[in-house]
């Protein structure tokens, strides 16, 4: 938005003049403005606000050049009024010239030295750019005519802020007790006004590790001034810091007896009890709880102080916290009973609660597997309940789900036919509460009953996986479409609804549900491997393509966004967000997922094309960071099945196909800025890099093959088995495949650019290449027909359908590169081919050999692209038969007319699919066509 004027040297005319052009550019309407804007200056020629909001208009209707000439010929004349400077800064960002905001208010500031907006203005543009150093030079200047705290403070967190990004230990040091002398400074003139700023001390204190002055400082009568009642709170991490077991201790029960649900004091109170545990020295001290005795009588004091019809869950998963910290190293039943009999004690006050079973998940995993698994029972039965119980309240209802899910959750894996038989019953219970009118879901809410339909999906998978087999994917598929059907905002059947469709390898069907997920902003990064990173494996490339632009504008906005966000930390004094914005802008920055959904949108135009203008890939972040959520899918596999690596596993796994993809880009890069009309001696440089870069992919693929080609587990909260794997794995030569391509285009160009030279040795050097360039083309024609006998069979069991189709998407994606590629190769050959009447005169023997081996090629890749239509033509058609549920809905008497759109939904997808993969073949065919 344009930013009104506050002062105005002419008065309300000039506000009055101006107003409408501001309403335009508020409206967004650009052209209006423009138009607004030339009216006032035909009547005030020198008027300079009219003139930078002409050139805001001009910036936003695409005429960059002319809003330019525009803004340096006021930048000239070195406005110093707000309402001119302020059109020009928000030209300048954004058209991302944020440095030259910095110059334009250092000007306006020699003008008026005294103003305190302006320079206020100033600071804002150095904290835009990130100059430290400026900022608290601009931030002192300012604090010396407007002596005012903030000013000052602002001063001291610039100086943080440069001892946070140094590297030298030394400077370090120095800056941040300069910075601790400062506001030193401040504390003996007691100038010290607000809470954030006795935070920032602590921040400082903290960089320099002096845990007792920070002790000392909150302990003391100024902190308590500035942030009352907080002493006891903020003490609590200084003093696990110092060892002060025992005090933290007493600290610790004092706080408990107040706030008996504050988990953030139960852990620290657990870290004292069994610190003095191991530490039997006294300090004189007494109170405070040594044993676990003690630790256990505390905790049941706190549990009988509850007042009645006040049931807290704090104490009672302190119970199971002490359970589980005193099995580490011992049994804690002679102390505690059972951990068995403590969850289900848990289970019984608190099942009429959502989160009452994933409270329990982490001490489930610590009792031993057998007693879990003999004692399961008891956990459904707990409450009176069994599976086939049919509540009638909703509190009634949460409670079975919650009993139904530990039981789950505790239970020995079983056959395919006992979760079936488990999917039925809840399918059965979920039915029933449709049918008796349970369901109570709102546009924002979902209902308690939702909880049997998504656990019963859970078993549909498991079932599913053993049996190979899709039909209870798809059963799962079709109640979990009615779950969302009823309730609409339901995030855990969305979820779970894309993940399946994915695992049946149908990207159009998962899309249609990712929409109704509405993922934004940072969720396109944490979500990406749900739903972005499998529409390319599941031939979707171009609807990959317009998700990948999304996560990219996010990327490439996200620091832009983020500026303002610091400017605000300043204005309001929240000086540790702007510690917490450096770290999460510094881990987007170097974001993996971001980093491959920028490869990807440089190789899949290849393929979907037309070929957007390929460049060598911006470096890759060192680390890259895993920013994936993997919890967004909540997970009902037994403790015994989880695996604490899987994070870990996948990550390193997206890296390694992150790293090929990087390299394959670059080699891409290097081919197109080698096939221009230089000597091969004036692109050696080039050419050297682009062999080391083949050799280099080649090097890392074999890597891979050793390291991941092997199967995964599947699991539905999880990531399906990685890209890498199917590519490292398949039958189909790809390491030969593209460094033979790449090679070969790596000696044409050479060859090409040394036939342009002049004399003898030039030619002969040219032969040369030409004549290696033709053997690697041979060999990539051998490549080429064995990958074509290397292909899979389409599958006739849609269960296969999903690894099918990533192992044709991977072929396709060589045809895409191999295909631009002879593109390319065709540009180094067309200069001699531009007078078709004297096509042969003026083509050497060795340029004919060649240009026969690109025909070759070209009629191979035709060859392949034909059968690949083939193939698709012929594709299986697959029978989503849904009649189990269709069945049991037709018993229902449903208030509206309700249609499982599943079977519908996988047959359009596939079909769509194919369609657009033909589409693409045809495209291909024909371009291969135009250059012969």
């Amino acid at each position: 938005m344009a930013v009104r004027p506050q002062h105005m040297h002419d008065g309300g005319i000039m506000e009055r003049r101006l107003r409408p052009i501001y309403d335009w550019l508020d409206n967004g309407n650009n052209k209006k403005a423009l138009q607004e804007a030339e009216k006032v200056l035909k009547k005030s020629p020198s008027l300079q606000a009219a003139r930078a909001l002409k050139a805001l208009a001009l910036y936003r209707l695409g005429k960059g050049p002319e809003a330019h000439a525009l803004l340096d010929a006021l930048t000239e004349e070195k406005p110093s009024d707000d309402s001119t400077l302020q059109a020009m800064t928000i030209s300048y960002r954004e058209s991302q010239q944020l440095h030259k905001v910095c110059a334009l208010y250092e000007e306006a500031v020699k003008a008026e030295p005294t103003n305190e907006e302006l320079y206020s203005h100033l600071f804002m543009s150095y904290v835009r750019v990130g100059d430290y150093r400026s900022q608290q030079r601009s931030a002192m200047a300012l604090y010396k005519f407007a002596p005012k705290n903030p000013y000052y403070f602002w001063a001291v967190m610039s100086i943080v802020l440069q001892a946070k990004t140094t590297d030298d230990s030394t400077k370090k040091g120095i800056l941040l007790s300069l910075a601790q002398r400062m506001v030193d400074n401040f504390i003996s003139e007691n100038k010290m006004e607000a809470e954030q700023e006795a935070r920032l001390y602590i921040m400082i204190l903290e960089l320099q590790e002096k845990w007792k002055d920070i002790l000392n400082f909150i302990e003391g009568p100024l902190y308590s001034q500035l942030v009352p009642r907080s002493t006891a709170q903020a003490s609590i991490p200084y003093l696990k810091k110092l060892g002060h077991w025992r005090r933290l201790n007493l600290l610790c029960k004092d706080l408990l007896w107040d706030n008996q649900d504050r988990w953030d004091y139960y852990l620290p109170y657990f870290d004292s009890v069994f610190h003095l545990i191991s530490n039997t020295e006294a300090d004189g001290e007494s109170g405070a709880d040594d044993t676990a005795e003690k630790c256990h009588e505390f905790i049941c004091q706190l549990v009988e102080s509850m007042s009645s019809g006040r049931t807290l869950r704090g104490p009672y998963l302190a119970r199971l916290e002490l359970w589980k910290r005193l099995s580490v190293d011992g049994d804690p039943t002679a102390l505690l009973g059972s951990g068995v009999a403590l969850c289900i004690q848990y289970l019984r006050v608190f099942a009429n609660k959502p989160c009452a079973v994933p409270d329990l998940k982490p001490y489930l995993a610590m009792i031993p597997q057998k007693e879990r698994e003999d004692r399961c029972r008891d956990f459904l039965t707990c409450l009176g309940f069994d599976e086939n119980s049919e509540p009638e309240s909703l509190d009634d209802i949460q409670r079975h789900i919650s009993c139904i899910c530990a039981w789950r959750l505790t239970s020995p894996l079983s056959t395919a036919d006992e979760y079936l038989n488990i999917a039925t019953i809840l399918r059965r219970q979920y039915l029933r509460c449709v049918s008796q009118k349970l369901i109570t879901a709102t546009p924002t809410e979902f209902c308690v009953a939702d909880g049997y339909g998504t656990l019963a999906a859970h078993h549909y998978f498991y079932a599913a996986v053993q049996q190979q087999n899709a039909s209870p994917i798809v059963e799962a598929l079709c109640l979990l479409e009615l779950v969302l059907h009823n309730s609409p905002a339901n995030f855990h059947a969305k979820l779970l609804l894309i993940s399946l469709y994915h695992l049946l390898g149908n990207a159009v069907a998962a899309e249609s549900v990712y929409r109704r997920l509405e993922a934004k902003h940072v969720q396109l990064v944490s979500l990406g491997w749900l739903h972005a990173a499998r529409l390319a494996p599941a031939l979707a490339p171009a609807r990959a393509l317009r998700l990948l632009a999304d996560t990219h504008a996010f990327h490439r906005h996200h620091a832009k966004d983020s500026m303002e966000h610091l400017t605000y930390a300043y204005k309001y004094g929240t000086f540790e967000k702007l510690v917490e914005l450096g770290a999460w802008g510094a881990r987007l920055e170097a974001c993996a997922w971001c980093a491959l959904a920028a490869r990807e949108r440089a190789l899949l135009p290849l393929l979907a094309g037309p070929p957007a203008p390929l460049h060598a890939p911006p470096r890759l972040p060192s680390p890259p960071a895993d920013n994936r959520d993997l919890n967004a899918i909540v997970s009902w596999e037994p403790p015994q099945c989880v695996d604490p690596e899987l994070k870990a596993r996948t990550f390193e796994q997206d890296v390694a196909y992150l790293r090929l993809k990087d390299g394959l880009v670059s080699a891409i890069a290097l081919c197109i800025e080698c096939s221009d009309s230089r000597s091969a001696e004036q692109k050696r440089a080039q050419l050297d890099e682009l062999a080391a870069c083949t050799d280099a992919f080649a090097g890392a693929m074999d890597k891979c093959r050793e390291r991941f080609a092997g199967k995964q587990r599947l699991s539905v909260a999880a990531p399906l088995p990685a890209r890498i794997i199917a590519f490292v794995s398949s039958e189909v030569p790809y390491r030969e495949l593209y460094t033979s391509a790449l090679r070969t285009v790596g000696a044409l160009c050479g060859a090409g650019g040394a036939a342009g030279g002049a004399g003898g040795g030039a030619g002969g050097a040219a032969g040369e290449g030409g004549a290696h360039g033709r053997e690697l083309g041979a060999a990539l024609r051998e490549h080429l027909a064995a990958s074509l006998r290397a292909l899979p069979e389409p599958p006739l069991n849609p269960w296969q359908l999903r690894d099918s189709l990533e192992a044709y998407s991977n072929y396709l994606e060589f045809i895409g590169v191999i295909t631009f590629l002879l593109g390319v190769c065709n540009e180094l050959s067309a200069p001699a081919n531009t007078k078709k009447s004297k096509k042969k005169a003026n083509q050497s023997p060795d340029q004919i050999l060649t240009a026969e081996l690109l025909s070759q090629l070209n009629d191979d890749v035709q060859d392949i692209i034909a059968h690949l239509e083939n193939v698709f033509d012929k594709w299986p058609i697959y029978d989503y038969g849904t009649t189990s549920i269709e069945d049991e809905l037709a018993k229902l008497d449903f208030n509206d007319k309700y249609q499982c759109p599943v079977e519908q939904k996988l047959k359009n997808g596939l079909q769509d699919v194919l369609t657009d993969v033909k589409n693409i073949l045809k495209k291909k065919s024909k371009y291969l066509k135009t250059l012969q």
